[in-house]
């Protein structure tokens, strides 16, 4: 829960901001992530905004928002036409540009996830525009939204729209520590009845495909394998998973799988 009466400051990410000002060019990638990671996961941002009707204040100062007020939040557009929405980490950054300076600026509090649902894939974000400039394209918003539901819930769940393009069909090259990994921790499973690798590719943005046949509760399942994964994911790709037993599934499975369940000498095939 924002206490509305502190105010706001965010130091952990003011404080990788001031890291990224020192670091070295082979750095970049590293610190950026972690300042990725901060924002969706943690960080109350100010955005800018306009009301109508205006606020009505009370005796006691506090606001009152009524039932059919509108609310604008300010946009920036780039010289290519990008728009992307401003957010600042505190007073002090967003007053730091002469467009705010001096001035009685109205702002709201918000989270990722509120930046998310402002934008909707329509606009970018960027935080502290006139001192960090910290650009997030539309694309970044998107990726970072599904690795914040892959690092609370262990899985993120993603519709495939109807006109997208995607290729599946077995890797070149294995990850052989990733498979072991995912092979060991199927092993302990014993509601995991096969798992499959898979290479794939959506829009030409290539990710590993995991189809796992199961009988146990999905999202255990799913987090457990991905959690054995992903420290061996040394590609960096994402990983995407499907149930055998969805119809994507099945047609993605073709092959051998790289894990099955030893059968007892009486066990009945699943058909």
């Amino acid at each position: 829960m924002i206490d509305v009466n502190k105010p706001v400051e965010n130091p952990e990410l003011s404080a990788l901001f001031e890291e990224r000002r020192s670091a070295r060019q082979d750095q970049y990638n590293d610190i950026h992530n972690r300042i990725a990671k901060e924002i969706a996961l943690h960080a109350h941002l100010l955005a800018v905004i306009e009301m109508d009707p205006e606020v009505v204040k009370t005796e006691e100062g506090k606001a009152v928002i009524r039932k059919d007020t509108v609310l604008s939040f300010a946009m920036f557009t780039d010289k290519e036409g990008h728009v992307f929405m401003p957010v600042f980490t505190d007073w002090p950054s967003l007053y730091a540009g002469e467009l705010y300076k001096d001035k009685a600026v109205q702002t709201l509090i918000v989270s990722f996830d509120d930046i998310v649902a402002v934008t909707n894939g329509n606009a970018g974000a960027v935080v502290n525009p006139f001192t960090d400039n910290f650009v997030i394209t539309p694309a970044n918003l998107a990726r970072m939204k599904t690795q914040k539901e892959i690092e609370q819930n262990g899985v993120s769940e993603q519709v495939i729209q109807k006109d997208t393009t995607v290729q599946i069909g077995d890797p070149a090259d294995m990850p052989e520590e990733m498979v072991k990994a995912v092979t060991a921790y199927a092993g302990k499973d014993s509601s995991i009845q096969a798992v499959w690798l898979k290479l794939m590719i959506r829009d030409g943005e290539k990710s590993w495909l995991l189809i796992v046949d199961h009988t146990g509760d999905r999202n255990k399942v799913f987090k457990g394998i991905v959690d054995a994964a992903m420290p061996h994911n040394h590609s960096g790709m994402y990983i995407d998973m499907l149930e055998y037993r969805s119809t994507a599934g099945r047609n993605a499975s073709r092959g051998e799988p790289i894990y099955r369940k030893k059968k007892g000498l009486f066990s009945f095939l699943k058909y």
